[in-house]
């Protein structure tokens, strides 16, 4: 045995040896892999209206502040949709699916607000990136936000704000906002099938997973990339930067941002509304788990006495879900929105003082639950208001502000109001989101900071012959749409319903609050 090993070495030795230079000669005569992506001149008829970046590179997703982490576009046939994801990851496709992340792209609210906008310049379609970057990153990135559509869409595209725009997050931007992430989307991609990725799931953990990108997706920095928003010259008639939503800087400034109570904390809970309690009760611990429901604040879109309308609302089914399973999940993200708004707002009585025919009153709108400012957001068509109702000792009604008009869908035009308007190049109030033509923001009131209070004072006069004690009826309504919006954006006459935050009833000229 030894003999015949000895004797054959020489020759194992120079079969390993040739063996081994094959390879080598292989690897090094074999084409290399093409970067992944696309180069954006393979994009045909890509139209670049905006000028190129201060080192006289092009932008081809300006003036959404989103990048590929390669620079390239993507291509959307390797792109995975959340229906596939779900393969595996059902629980989290089923928490995501109802959510407006799912749908950020295609509801018809959001869909005919950028229609309308597109129609008022020559590029329209191309200064539309700036709106398509956050709430379909897919679109932008493969180049199909473009008067020419040459690039195929594809599932995942129609996703909004799927999986994967998120889970190959490397950098943000908070403070620059308007979508300002930069996505490993074309590097970051495994391409492994479904039988890989069981033999190999280190590798799909590394890839959708890194730990700069979970590191990046746990913090306020990461949703502050898209709720950060500002107008500039590039995209709109403002001569200066105008700051239109501040929900990250009004977060990172107040007591939340200062304790780490983050986005996700509360907006990521299981039950988001059990956890703002929890929080107001001075337990600062984080979640067990975080789902992917980011349940918020739009209470019509999970609104599913609207029947059809609601589906014709939210643009559709998600793909993936059955018609029942829809509903289903719908119904039940309803709940939490509901509940989360309630655990929002408060109101309480702080001063009355009746003096011969007059009575004054103050009321604090307190903001008990939001991390943020109430409302928050672009909120020139989310907002909120204050109704009051004096009566005297008798019942009959003596003094009525804020009442809101079910039947032509109408606010009390006195009423206390938190909103921002958009103002055009004239000086007008713009009604119906028309972004492109807005020249300027300014606040009717501005939205109560996180754990304060805005305190508003009535005066009116007391009838002849009016005897109390007088009661004091008080409501907070919140609306996410105007009725101008309705009429002039979507051409429909149904009556966007508000949602009451909070209710009190007040014995004056006492302070007590009285149970009904």
């Amino acid at each position: 045995m030894k003999y015949q090993f000895k004797t054959h070495m020489p020759l194992l030795a120079l079969g390993m040896l040739s063996g081994l230079l094959v390879i080598a000669g292989s690897e090094l005569l074999r084409p290399q892999s093409a970067e992944p992506g696309v180069p954006l001149a393979d994009i045909p008829f890509y139209q670049l209206p905006f000028s190129p970046d201060e080192a006289g590179r092009p932008r081809p997703f300006w003036p959404s502040r989103l990048q590929t982490e390669n620079g390239r576009m993507i291509d959307p046939a390797v792109i995975p949709s959340a229906a596939e994801c779900a393969t595996c990851h059902q629980r989290e496709f089923e928490e995501w699916a109802p959510s407006l992340h799912a749908i950020a792209g295609r509801d018809t609210i959001y869909e005919k607000a950028v229609e309308a906008n597109e129609d008022l310049h020559k590029d329209g379609i191309e200064k539309a990136r700036f709106c398509e970057g956050c709430h379909a990153p897919g679109e932008v990135l493969a180049g199909r936000t473009n008067r020419f559509k040459s690039v195929m869409p594809s599932a995942a595209e129609t996703e909004g704000i799927t999986c994967v725009m998120c889970h190959t997050a490397t950098h943000a931007n908070p403070e620059e906002g308007n979508g300002a992430l930069t996505l490993a989307v074309n590097t970051g991609v495994d391409q492994l099938s479904n039988a890989m990725i069981l033999a190999a799931p280190r590798d799909h953990a590394r890839a959708y997973g890194g730990t700069a990108t979970n590191a990046l997706i746990a913090s306020g920095d990461f949703c502050g990339a898209c709720h950060t928003e500002s107008y500039d010259a590039s995209m709109s008639k403002a001569e200066s930067r105008q700051h239109v939503q501040t929900t990250f800087s009004e977060w990172k400034e107040s007591w939340y941002g200062r304790n780490d109570v983050t986005c996700q904390d509360c907006h990521m809970a299981p039950d988001p509304a059990a956890y703002v309690r929890q929080i107001r009760s001075g337990d600062l611990r984080k979640p067990e788990r975080y789902a992917h429901n980011f349940v918020g604040a739009n209470y019509l879109m999970f609104d599913t006495s609207l029947g059809t309308n609601l589906t014709f609302l939210r643009g559709g089914i998600v793909s993936g879900l059955s018609d029942a399973k829809n509903t289903e999940l719908i119904a039940r993200q309803g709940e939490a929105t509901r509940a989360l708004l309630r655990s929002a707002a408060g109101l309480s009585l702080r001063e009355t003082t009746i003096e011969k025919d007059r009575l004054r009153f103050a009321v604090a709108v307190q903001n008990l639950g939001a991390g943020h400012n109430l409302p928050t957001g672009v909120v020139d068509q989310k907002y909120m208001w204050l109704e009051v109702i004096v009566r005297d000792g008798e019942g009959m009604e003596i003094y009525h502000s804020g009442a809101f008009d079910a039947v032509r869908g109408e606010t009390d035009p006195g009423a206390v109001i938190w909103r921002e308007d958009f103002i055009d190049a004239e000086g007008k109030r713009i009604p119906d989101h028309l972004t492109f033509i807005t020249a300027a923001i300014s606040h009717v009131r501005p939205g109560v900071p996180a754990k304060g209070e805005d305190v508003v004072l009535y005066e009116t006069r007391i009838p002849p012959q009016v005897e109390g004690p007088f009661r004091l009826e008080a409501k907070l309504w919140y609306r996410v749409a105007t009725q101008e919006f309705a009429y002039n954006t979507l051409k429909t006459d149904l009556v966007i319903p508000p949602f009451e935050l909070a209710s009190g009833t007040f014995v004056l000229p006492a302070t007590e609050e009285v149970r009904p």
